[in-house]
C-alpha cells in the first residue's frame, strides 16, 4: 500500500468516525429532557398529518416565522430574540448585548495582562463574550420561568373558581389577567386580547405554548384541548393540575435546598484564593507582587485562575439537578 492509499484510507475513517460522532451527539440531545418535553408539545398541538397547527395573524403572527430568505444564522437568532422579548420585555436585547461587551473587554483586559499562549487570545475575544452573551441569556429564562411559575397554581385555582361559576373559560383568561401579577398579566392578557379578536382557542394556546415554554403551562394547555374535544369537568381537571403544578415546585425548592452545600461550597472555594491574596497584600505587599511582576509568576496565576474557574464549572455541573421533567 502506496502513502497516497493510506492517506486516503485514514481520510475516510476520519470521516466516518466524525459523521458518527455527530449523528451520536444529535441522538443524546434529542434525548436530553428540554428535547422531550418540546417534542411532545409539538405533536400536542398537531392536527392529522403531523402538520403543526397555523400560527394566529394577531398579534404574534410573525413569531418563530423563518423567512425563505434568510440564511442559517438568521433562522437561529430570530426564534432567540422573540424569545429574549417574552421573557425580558424589550430591555432583554439591551441586557444581552452589555453582557457581551463586558465579556469582549474582559477577554481585552485577561489577554493583556496575562501571559496566555498565541492560540488562546483569539479563542479567548470570540468565546469570553459569546459565553457571558449565552449566559445572561440562560438566566434570564430561568428568571422568566421561576416567577411564571411562582404565580400559576394561584391562578389555575382562580380559573377553576370562574368555571365552576358558570363562567365560560375563554372569558375567564383575559379577566384573570388583571388579578395575577407579572410576567403572568402579560402572557394571559395577550391571549385575552387574541380571543376577543375572534382568533380560535386552539391557535392562542398554539402561540402561547411556543412563545413561553414552560412544561406546566403545556399541561394548562393540553387540558383546555382535551376538554374541549372530550367534555368531563374542566373545573376538576384544572384543580388536579393546579396541585401537579404545586408539587413540581416543591420538588424543585427540595432539590435547591439539597444542592445548597454545593452551591456554598463553591462559593467559599472561589473567595478562598482572593481573601487569601488580599490578605497578604496588606501583609506583605513584596511577596505577593512576585506574582504579577516576575514571568514565572503570571504564569503561575494564570494557571491558578484557570484552574479555580474549571473546578467551580465542575461543581456546579454536578450541583445542578434535573427537575424539568
Amino acid at each position: 500500500m502506496t502513502s497516497i492509499d493510506l492517506v486516503t484510507v485514514c481520510s475516510f475513517a476520519c470521516v466516518l468516525l466524525l459523521g458518527l460522532m455527530a449523528l451520536t451527539v444529535q441522538d443524546m440531545r434529542n434525548k436530553q429532557p428540554d428535547a422531550r418535553i418540546k417534542a411532545r408539545m409539538l405533536r400536542s398541538f398537531s392536527i392529522e398529518g403531523g402538520q403543526p397547527l397555523p400560527t394566529a395573524v394577531s398579534f404574534d403572527a410573525t413569531l418563530f416565522k423563518v423567512s425563505r430568505h434568510g440564511n442559517a444564522l438568521s433562522r437561529w437568532v430570530a426564534p432567540r430574540i422573540a424569545r429574549l422579548r417574552t421573557v425580558a420585555g424589550a430591555n432583554g436585547l439591551r441586557i444581552v448585548i452589555c453582557a457581551a461587551i463586558a465579556g469582549a473587554l474582559l477577554a481585552l483586559a485577561m489577554t493583556s495582562f496575562m501571559p496566555l499562549p498565541s492560540f488562546v487570545t483569539p479563542l479567548l475575544l470570540l468565546g469570553l463574550p459569546l459565553l457571558a452573551l449565552m449566559q445572561v441569556y440562560r438566566v434570564l429564562v430561568a428568571r422568566f420561568q421561576r416567577r411564571f411559575l411562582d404565580g400559576f397554581p394561584d391562578l389555575i385555582d382562580m380559573i377553576v373558581r370562574a368555571v365552576r361559576a358558570g363562567v365560560p373559560v375563554t372569558h375567564v383568561i383575559g379577566a384573570a389577567a388583571d388579578e395575577c401579577p407579572e410576567p403572568l398579566r402579560h402572557e394571559f392578557r395577550l391571549m385575552g386580547d387574541a380571543l376577543q379578536l375572534g382568533i380560535d382557542l386552539d391557535e392562542v394556546l398554539s402561540v402561547a405554548m411556543r412563545r413561553i415554554e414552560v412544561a406546566d403551562f403545556s399541561f394548562f394547555c393540553v387540558c383546555l384541548l382535551l376538554q374541549r374535544e372530550t367534555g368531563g369537568q374542566l373545573g376538576e381537571t384544572l384543580e388536579n393540575l393546579a396541585g401537579i403544578v404545586r408539587t413540581r415546585r416543591e420538588i424543585r425548592l427540595k432539590t435547591k435546598a439539597l444542592t445548597g452545600e454545593a452551591r456554598i461550597t463553591t462559593k467559599i472555594l472561589a473567595a478562598i484564593p482572593i481573601i487569601i491574596m488580599l490578605s497578604l497584600y496588606g501583609l506583605n505587599r513584596a511577596y505577593v507582587m512576585v506574582l504579577f511582576d516576575k514571568p514565572a509568576g503570571q504564569k503561575l496565576l494564570t494557571f491558578a485562575s484557570i484552574s479555580v474557574v474549571l473546578g467551580i464549572l465542575v461543581i456546579n455541573k454536578m450541583s445542578k439537578l434535573d427537575t424539568s421533567r
